[in-house]
């Protein structure tokens, strides 16, 4: 049975953290995370608890652990707003100041890897990733149209295929959507670039997001008043696979191996950023 860890302010110390509490008091909560500039290994287990599945190896949970430390140290670096970051990984300040840790392997994997992130030419770049590809992953230059992103190479993973999550299916109403819908556009791993709806051009990411689709990978089929989208893998499909990652590591793969996988033109290094410091 998984334990549930809790971390309350008492647990970390309240007279050191209580200049930023009352920041909290003053200014709201939100606030305390702006002003507080802590050791980003303090965040990254709550990190993955959002980000990953405990039921995945241990490896995988690794490699994910250095691509969040990685992506943390690059919104350090820009300075941007750290609430807004772990916004974005789906978790914020949780209610009666406690962080919720699903299970013990989250701090198992932060600590394994300490200070690891992955670099290209030296420098802090956006690192992707996605529960299951299509089968192959996506040409980062291909989906941003911008050689800026062409470190995220296009690999194989077609251990995705054998996932029970490959395929899905979801059925559209006709009145939801344009009266002509048709795929104009796809990148090299298959994935919906653009679509042209009636008059316009619409982009194929977007597109699936608004409609709840799994991914952008998908065809369009009209059955009677509805119309299916029969999608292929979960998620964007840039960078890394977490299925795809957790089939190496059933084989035998290290965290770093997988990450050499999926990242071909990334290197390995150390941090020990702080928040708001280079």
């Amino acid at each position: 049975m998984k334990r549930k860890r809790v971390f309350n302010l008492s647990s970390i110390g309240l007279v050191l953290l209580l200049p930023y509490v009352l920041v909290g008091m003053v200014n709201g909560s939100e606030r305390i995370l702006m002003n507080y500039r802590p050791d980003m290994e303090m965040y990254l287990a709550a990190i993955l608890s959002c980000q990953i599945s405990s039921g995945y190896e241990l490896q995988t949970i690794e490699a994910q652990a250095v691509i969040a430390r990685s992506n943390l140290a690059r919104k350090f670096e820009e300075k941007e707003n750290i609430t807004e970051f772990l916004r974005e990984t789906g978790m914020g300040i949780k209610s009666q100041w406690k962080w919720w840790i699903e299970n013990e392997i989250y701090e198992k994997a932060v600590e394994n890897t300490k200070g690891k992130i992955i670099l290209v030419d030296g420098d802090l770049k956006l690192v992707p990733y996605h529960e299951i590809s299509a089968g192959v992953t996506r040409d980062g230059q291909d989906v941003f149209g911008n050689s800026e992103y062409k470190y995220l190479k296009s690999v194989d993973s077609s251990a995705d295929k054998n996932s029970p999550d490959y395929f899905s299916s979801t059925y559209i109403s006709k009145s939801q959507l344009p009266d002509e819908l048709k795929i104009k556009e796809r990148d090299s791993a298959g994935y919906v670039l653009s679509l042209e709806a009636d008059d316009k051009i619409l982009e194929g990411e977007a597109f699936a997001l608004g409609m709840g689709l799994a991914s952008s990978d998908f065809s369009i089929q009209k059955t009677g008043k509805k119309v299916r989208f029969l999608c292929r893998g979960k998620g964007h499909g840039l960078g890394f696979s977490q299925y795809g990652g957790n089939e190496l590591a059933k084989n035998g793969s290290s965290w770093k191996e997988i990450l050499e996988e999926y990242f071909p033109e990334m290197d390995i290094s150390t941090c020990n950023l702080t928040a708001g410091e280079k």
